[in-house]
């Protein structure tokens, strides 16, 4: 990997920062799954608390699914926003925002209170989940960034299961406690100004890349003459780099709205089919998320170079295998092994996704870009129950994952066409 630029643009070693910048990336990294999954264990009780609003029935879900819809309205102005005040400043407001919007719960004496609260939760994540990644994308080049996009991945997988059971016990205590997590965030505030560094700019105003010069070991988007000075791409492959990108985010979305149809399913399937209790419906539905955070340390390392498509490819069988199994099975003997398999494929999708995003964005519209990628994302989430619904009702819960397991399958012929888009963009480059 090729030296960080520190704060003030000049180079350090990577081996002197990497360490350090890359934890406190993956820690910040951490607030994004942290925004729905500690309220989860407290919405029983939040339900209570408010039962006598009206229309409560339908207000109360939404302190778990609005940050989420807020955040695909606004991630993409996120970027813009990255893109003109720099990475690391809207990082840091996006964090103290979050420690105060997300503990408004603990002081909220009303739903609408509450609701508020959640709006500005959102606000903040699309800030830190789209500084965080373009960060990622500008401080690491060829398979190192392949690797730190698969830690991330991990980090959101494992973290994810964590900050549940923290927020069910804390939950227990008393609903407005599960909020006190929020403000925990702002511990990172210190670090984050004193580890993660502020790509240069150019003097045109553009951000320089942080991986114009390759270092030994990578391989960097660009090439040819320009590359090698720092410039930004021309129209040709500005156009075909955002043809890679469109469709990369597209499957991203895809496989947001697909994946969302087992948490949200599975609960109900495992109780009135299979006949579980809360405790052990709780342990199985830690076990998608656990193999994706495994599977995504691998991503890097089974995709480097042209493997890459292949490999998502595969990745996307896989995962239609895994929804096949449960969508089919008569006993827990099939369901359980299906979201090991399901879980572990679509923690090879996405690092490989994102990575597309951030090696194919131009410097200069690189927070736009992910910014465009962390709405789609989000907009999946939100959009996944309201697209499966119907289906659900139609069809029921596992036929209904059965046609997500070919949804799967054919999402995987698109990964090969992206991939074909690829190489029609590099070809002009000198690659074959």
């Amino acid at each position: 990997m090729s030296g960080l630029p520190n704060a003030h643009g000049g180079p350090r070693a990577a081996a002197a920062v990497s360490t350090a910048t890359a934890v406190m990336l993956l820690a910040a990294s951490t607030l994004t799954i942290m925004a729905p999954t500690i309220v989860a264990p407290a919405l029983p009780a939040i339900a209570r608390e408010f039962a006598s609003v009206p229309r409560a029935d339908l207000l109360v879900p939404l302190v778990l699914t609005l940050p989420a819809l807020v955040i695909a309205l606004t991630a993409s102005a996120a970027g813009v926003l990255v893109d003109r005040w720099g990475r690391r400043p809207v990082l840091l407001a996006g964090i103290v925002l979050y420690g105060a919007a997300g503990g408004t719960g603990l002081i909220a004496t009303s739903l609408t209170g509450l609701l508020a609260g959640r709006v500005g939760l959102g606000l903040a994540v699309a800030a830190v989940m789209t500084a965080v990644t373009t960060l990622i994308a500008d401080l690491y080049t060829g398979r190192a960034r392949s690797r730190m996009l698969g830690r991330q991945a991990a980090a959101l997988g494992a973290s994810g299961a964590v900050f549940t059971i923290a927020s069910g016990l804390l939950a227990g205590v008393g609903w407005r406690w599960s909020f006190a997590l929020y403000p925990a965030a702002w511990l990172l505030l210190p670090a984050v100004l004193r580890v993660i560094p502020q790509p240069p700019r150019v003097a045109t105003g553009t951000l320089q890349r942080a991986d114009a010069v390759p270092g030994p070991g990578t391989v960097s988007p660009l090439r040819g003459s320009a590359a090698a000075a720092g410039a930004a791409p021309g129209p040709t492959g500005d156009r075909g780099a955002l043809g890679v990108v469109t469709v990369s985010i597209g499957l991203l979305a895809l496989v947001q709205v697909v994946f969302y149809l087992l948490p949200v399913q599975l609960p109900f399937l495992l109780e009135q089919t299979f006949g579980l209790g809360p405790a052990a419906t709780g342990v199985l539905i830690a076990i998608p998320p656990l193999a994706y955070a495994v599977a995504s340390l691998a991503a890097a390392r089974l995709s480097a170079g042209r493997r890459r498509a292949n490999v998502v490819a595969v990745a996307f069988a896989v995962t239609g295998l895994g929804y096949l199994a449960i969508g089919l099975a008569g006993n827990l003997a099939v369901v359980a092994p299906g979201m090991l398999i399901g879980g572990a494929g679509l923690g090879l999708i996405v690092p490989n996704l994102v990575g597309w995003v951030a090696q194919a964005a131009p410097a200069r519209l690189r927070g736009r870009l992910i910014g465009v990628m962390t709405s789609a994302l989000f907009l999946g989430q939100f959009a996944s129950p309201l697209l499966w619904s119907p289906v659900v009702g139609a069809i029921g819960r596992q036929p209904a994952l059965t046609a997500a397991a070919l949804t799967m399958m054919g999402m995987g012929m698109a990964a090969l066409l992206l991939d074909a888009v690829r190489r029609v963009r590099e070809r002009p480059a000198g690659r074959a």
